[in-house]
């Protein structure tokens, strides 16, 4: 990642580990149980977890797995989840700080990469995407979860600007012809295994990131002034939003 990028991740998310740790949005997405079977676990696999923060898509995997490997950018996330991850008692989770664009392991290391609601905030996607597939073995799977924008220039524009009002270490949010482009790039078969949509309570959405009162209240206006497309798009109201969200498989 770019330093202002990386220093911006570090502050956002270091500064809210407590709320993010009981996100339900993180910690109980939909998207959970569908991948063991997604990522194809049969129990004896390595698996590495790209962007994992404090823990969530790791512990959930790990009965499936053999060993598991977390790596995130904010040292105060990966203190949280070693903590969690002895009180649960749990001996085939570690984690490391690392640079999801720049991954200190060597190549085709590991069986499974995982990657769950944190692309968005990656400056350069194609380089993650790249070492993802270099530390995959021959035959691994590298598993995407992440909000996406739509074709839509307009829609696109919107979701991404009122985003990085809210939280200015989002980069951006790809459309999944994107991913697919940039999968395919990093020598990877791209596969579109599910799309979702997860909502928004606004006012905890700001909360997470403990966004200052002035912005909040530029947020709140952008939502409430949306263009109609976007609205109905977005299903925006006064209490909240959806996001629009696709798991996406790299097959090496």
């Amino acid at each position: 990642m770019s330093a202002p990028t990386k220093e911006s991740v570090k502050r956002q998310f270091g500064a809210n580990v407590a709320m993010y740790k009981v996100s339900d949005i993180h910690a109980k997405g939909k998207d959970l149980p569908l991948l063991p079977d997604l990522a194809g676990l049969t129990g004896q696999e390595d698996l590495l977890d790209i962007a994992t923060a404090t823990g969530h898509t790791a512990f959930a995997l790990a009965p499936y797995c053999r060993q598991v490997t977390g790596v995130d950018l904010t040292p105060a996330m990966l203190t949280e989840a070693r903590r969690e991850a002895e009180e649960r008692g749990l001996t085939n989770v570690r984690f490391q700080e690392a640079d999801a664009e720049h991954l200190p392991f060597p190549d085709a290391r590991f069986d499974i990469v995982t990657c769950r609601i944190a692309a968005h905030h990656f400056p350069h996607v194609e380089r993650f995407c790249t070492e993802a597939s270099r530390v995959l073995k021959p035959g691994g799977r590298l598993v995407i979860i992440d909000n996406v924008a739509p074709e839509s220039e307009a829609l696109d524009r919107f979701i991404n600007t009122v985003e990085r009002m809210r939280d200015p270490s989002h980069f951006r949010a790809h459309r999944i012809a994107e991913w697919e482009r940039y999968l395919s790039q990093a020598g990877l078969a791209f596969r579109l295994a599910h799309q979702f949509t997860t909502r928004v309570e606004r006012e905890s959405w700001l909360a997470r990131m403990s966004v200052p009162s002035d912005t909040a209240d530029a947020v709140r206006q952008a939502l409430r002034e949306a263009p109609p497309e976007a609205k109905a798009y977005y299903q925006i109201d006064e209490t909240g939003f959806i996001l629009h969200k696709a798991i996406m498989v790299g097959l090496k």
